[in-house]
């Protein structure tokens, strides 16, 4: 355990000196080992500097691995340079393969190099060494298709050693001793030297190999760079190197190579003293030999003094470390043994100040020196007698406020000075304290009464989920007593489909998760269903789950009768088929409600009704309560079906019926007994009955067939008009239960809520009931119009063709029989015949096309296909037919309305679009027909702005069909019709 010692300051006391605040055994360790520790780190930063200085020089060692590596590819490159321009010059097997064997040497070279550049971790010469290999393949290709004179050979060449020279000297930049430095500086030197003699010799053997008469002069600038470079390098070298460089100046091939250049510089040289082309290159080559093994020497003496250097340097830094870590330790062990001989008697001191202030008052210290170390002691001991007292007072303090005993307190005048006021401080605090308490207890009440009070749902639960205090709203919403809820656990209250959803919400509670927004269905006592809405927050280290709960039944009950007003008005808006926007009403009513049974039926002037649209039958109670609501104006209910009234335009429509279920059997209460614990069985529960008579027979399963006769009380009157399709089968109904009575009676008392909504829902729907009615005439008045229309034209048609047409034929064969009766058929009398033979058959033939404008007679026999292809080829301009009909023939008003619609488009593509193409799709798929009828014509066409196309609106929609016009103006008419097989009922 750790002792730390707080210094409590006044306002006049001074911040203690920072060495009064040191231990004593550390003040003597600062006093040995603070100027031997100054000494040992400069010695150690001597080593560090050494160190380093090892390190650059290791570097440049490295550095010079890959610069002689890279000396070594600028020699090679200068040989493949003299072999390329003698093969150019004079080629012949000699040079070809001399040039060949060099190109090998480069390359050998290269890729020694770059494995050197690899290693070194400078991407710089790598990246040079890539680009003299791409150029020295770029001047191979084009050297070898002959493509550069042996002057351009050499400038493509001179560039590439200017690369190589210019890494290298980057290379050898880094130079960390004068030594290193004045090697590397003669290194480079003659590098210089030896590539400017062999540009010179190159330059000269392409100015040899000109014919004399055509040599131009040459200016020495080579030689001249070459003694400047050497110049450097007597300057910068070793006296062994410098007698070896003036031995190879004055050898044979030195004073021949010097005599050419004496030669150069004359202005006005003899043609016999020219040398000849292959003495040059033998004199140059043995000279540049003799400068290369200097040149190699100076690499291996640049190599030995960077390898000496770093040897050096490594020993220095070796040398200075192990003599600072040798005084470094000395020291230490001299200052722990001073250190441990004075802080001994302070360990019994320091030890009972830590148990002192751990608590532990039995500790003694038994120290009775006279120095300073014995004063201590003495104070300490003192020190504890008092604190001794102060604990027993403290004591007495906690045992009162465990009592509860508030009004307790401290003795403070058994103590002085700073005990006294701590003291006094403990009994202010009691004080305080009880004042708190006071105040929460009326916080805890205030609490209560709002957990009482609450209309939300609020509880506390157990991480298992089980309840363990429920406020007085849960009894009120679900029915259940007090004593129930918290014995049983809240899933089985939950309704069956929600179980699994409640307990992976539970889980997520203990898991530590907030939940928020939840909502699942509860049973209540009564067995209805009501949806809650949990919010809620666990507390893990008290190992409870608080949560709060909304009744939201009614909420979710208005969005669901909102939802399907909306799907309802959709039908509607969308010009659905009136029984199926009845059959989607009776859907709603049902789901809704939870009805086994529901239908919407009208109410006819004979005081029948008329099923209009069913969900699972009807039920003879269904018919009952609707026969009610013919007879109050107002909802009513018969058993167990309740119906509600449409009312349109101030009158009575039709009624909404629903039969709900059975209600299930309430929930058992498991309320303990409190002799046994045991949890009693529910006594059982009957139905409630209707006021009198029994409970009616299942449902009438309507008949797809109209029913004729009279209408009994509890039959149903089918619409007096035919019904397209059958009517939906009903449910299996549970079995009737006994009854004592054979007649249906009114149950008396309050409406109940089902009966209320069914009200507020069916007034909701009211609008949407009587537009579906009013479209449902409309479009039985417009189908009847439309057939009245086509049988009139029928009869017509048959009128012209059995009447006027034939009387017409008939009179044509007496007039040709008359003209063949005169003598002379130039004669005045036979031309008046022949022009009067002429008129009539004229006239016969605007007969028959009146009679096909009315009702085309192909149409009657040959159905709607060789129709339309009447109509193309009747046409003037060219029509284009995609027909895919089914073998059958279609019905009657189908085909006349098609036709009509293919008829007017053409007349209209002809008169007013200009169209030069027509084209006619129709496609009979599934259970429609689809036409469309496009031209390239103007456009620009309006339903509004022309008979015409209202009148193919009005035919169509007649049927049951869509028609939508496409005419944007300049860009063609396109006419879609989309219309049922069958067509739609009549009624």
């Amino acid at each position: 355990m750790g002792w730390r010692r707080d210094v409590v300051r006044g306002p006049g006391r001074r911040r203690a000196p920072l060495l009064s605040r040191l231990r004593v055994g550390h003040k003597l360790l600062l006093l040995v080992l603070l100027p031997v520790t100054g000494l040992v780190a400069l010695t150690a930063f001597g080593a560090l500097a050494q160190w380093e200085e090892a390190r650059t020089l290791e570097r440049f060692r490295s550095a010079l691995d890959v610069s002689f590596a890279t000396s070594g590819v600028s020699d090679a490159v200068a040989t493949e340079r003299v072999d390329a321009v003698r093969a150019r010059l004079r080629p012949d097997t000699a040079t070809l393969t001399a040039r060949s064997a060099s190109r090998q040497a480069t390359d050998r070279a290269l890729d020694g190099a770059v494995r050197r550049a690899d290693s070194w971790p400078t991407a710089r010469a790598g990246g040079e060494l890539d680009a003299v290999s791409r150029q020295l393949s770029a001047v191979r290709v084009q050297a070898g298709l002959g493509a550069l004179t042996a002057r351009a050979i050499a400038q493509q060449y001179q560039e590439i050693q200017d690369t190589l020279l210019d890494t290298a000297t980057a290379l050898e930049t880094g130079r960390p001793t004068r030594a290193a430095g004045r090697a590397a500086d003669a290194h480079v030197a003659i590098l210089e030297a030896v590539e400017a003699a062999e540009r010179e010799r190159v330059e000269l053997a392409v100015l040899l190999d000109t014919p004399t008469g055509r040599r131009p002069a040459a200016a020495g600038r080579w030689s001249a760079l070459e003694e400047a470079q050497l110049r450097e390098f007597r300057r910068t070298t070793s006296d062994r190197l410098r007698a070896a460089l003036y031995q190879a100046q004055f050898e044979v091939p030195g004073r021949a190579v010097r005599a050419v250049r004496d030669l150069l510089a004359d202005p006005d040289p003899p043609t016999a003293r020219w040398p000849s082309y292959g003495g040059w290159l033998a004199d140059s080559t043995a000279r540049i030999a003799a400068l290369r093994g200097i040149q190699d020497e100076t690499a291996r003496d640049l190599a030995d003094t960077a390898a000496a250097d770093l040897e050096g340097a490594r020993n220095r830094a070796a040398r200075d470390l192990t003599v600072s870590l040798a005084v470094l330790t000395g020291v230490a062990l001299l200052a722990f043994v001073l250190a441990r001989s004075i802080t001994r008697p302070l360990r019994e001191v320091t030890a009972g100040a830590r148990a002192l202030s751990a608590g532990d008052l039995s500790f003694a210290v038994h120290y009775a020196g006279h120095d300073e170390l014995g004063d201590v002691a003495d104070t300490f001991r003192e020190l504890r007698v008092t604190t001794e007292r102060l604990a027993a007072e403290i004591r007495s303090m906690n045992s009162a406020v465990d009592d509860n005993r508030l009004e307790h307190r401290v003795d403070v005048g058994r103590f002085d000075g700073t005990w006294a006021q701590l003291l006094g401080g403990m009994n202010g605090t009691m004080a305080s304290f009880a004042a708190a308490h006071g105040r929460r207890r009326k916080a805890e009440r205030e609490l209560e009464d709002i957990f009482n009070l609450s209309l939300d749902l609020l509880c506390i639960l157990g991480v298992d989920g089980s309840f363990r205090r429920v406020n007085p709203a849960f009894e009120r919403t679900l029915g259940y007593p007090r004593a129930t809820l918290l014995a049983r656990h809240p899933v089985d209250l939950v309704h069956e489909e929600d179980r699994e959803r409640t307990r992976a919400a539970l889980e997520l509670l203990a898991g530590g998760a907030e939940l928020a927004g939840f909502e699942n269905r509860y049973v209540r006592e009564d067995g209805t269903e009501c949806w809650l809405q949990w919010s809620a927050r666990p507390v893990p280290e008290e190992g409870l789950v608080y949560a709060a709960a909304r009744d939201v039944t009614e909420r979710r009950r208005a969005a669901r009768e909102q939802s399907a007003l909306r799907r309802v008005a959709t039908l509607v808006a969308r010009g659905a088929a009136p029984e199926r926007v009845f059959g989607a009403v009776a859907a709603e009513v049902e789901d809704l409600l939870g009805a086994e049974v529901a239908a919407v039926l009208r109410h006819e002037s004979d005081g029948t009704l008329t099923v209009l649209g069913t969900a699972h039958g009807t039920g003879r109670e269904g018919e009952a309560a609707a026969r009610e609501v013919l007879r109050t104006r107002a909802p009513a209910r018969v058993g167990r079906s309740v119906a509600a009234p449409i009312a349109v335009d101030g009158r009575l429509w039709g009624a909404v019926v629903a039969t709900t279920r059975r209600a299930p059997r309430p929930a058992p209460d498991p309320t303990p007994d409190p002799a046994s614990g045991a949890v009693p069985e529910p006594a059982p529960r009957s139905m409630p009955e209707p006021a009198s008579g029994p409970v009616l027979e299942p449902a009438l399963r309507p008949t797809p067939e109209p029913v004729s006769g009279p209408v009994l009380e509890s039959a149903l009157r089918p619409t007096p008009e035919p019904v397209s399709g059958p009517v939906p089968e009903p449910a299996p109904q549970p079995p009737p239960e006994p009854a004592s009575q054979a007649t249906l009676e009114l149950v008396s008392g309050p409406m109940p809520p089902d009966a209320s909504r069914l009200a507020d829902f069916t007034e909701l729907v009211a609008a949407a009931v009587a537009n579906a009615d009013s479209r449902a005439q409309l479009s039985a008045s417009r189908a009847r119009v439309v057939a009245a229309g086509d049988a009139s034209r029928r009869r017509i048609e048959r009128d012209l063709h059995d009447g006027v047409q034939q009387r017409l034929v008939a009179l044509q064969l007496d007039l040709r029989l008359a003209e063949s009766l005169v003598a002379d058929p130039s004669s005045e009398l036979g031309r008046q015949l022949a022009h009067v033979a002429k008129g009539l058959e004229d006239a016969s033939y605007d007969l028959l096309q009146v009679a096909r404008g009315i009702h085309p007679a192909i149409l009657s026999k040959g159905g709607l296909g060789p129709a339309l292809r009447s109509l193309a080829r009747r046409c003037p301009v060219p029509v284009e037919l995609d027909l895919a009909l089914p073998a059958r023939r279609l019905p009657e008003r189908l085909e006349v309305a098609a036709y009509y619609v293919v008829s007017e488009c053409l007349t209209n593509a002809v008169k007013h679009a200009h169209a030069r193409v027509v084209t006619v799709d129709a496609h009979a798929r599934g259970d429609v027909l689809e036409l469309t009828v496009r031209d390239d014509g103007a456009g620009g066409a309006e339903p509004g702005r022309g008979s015409g196309l209202i009148g193919l609106v009005d035919r169509v929609e007649a049927i049951g069909g869509r028609l939508d016009l496409r005419s944007p103006p300049g860009q063609g008419t396109t006419l879609r019709v989309t219309a049922p097989l069958e067509g739609p009922p009549h009624g």
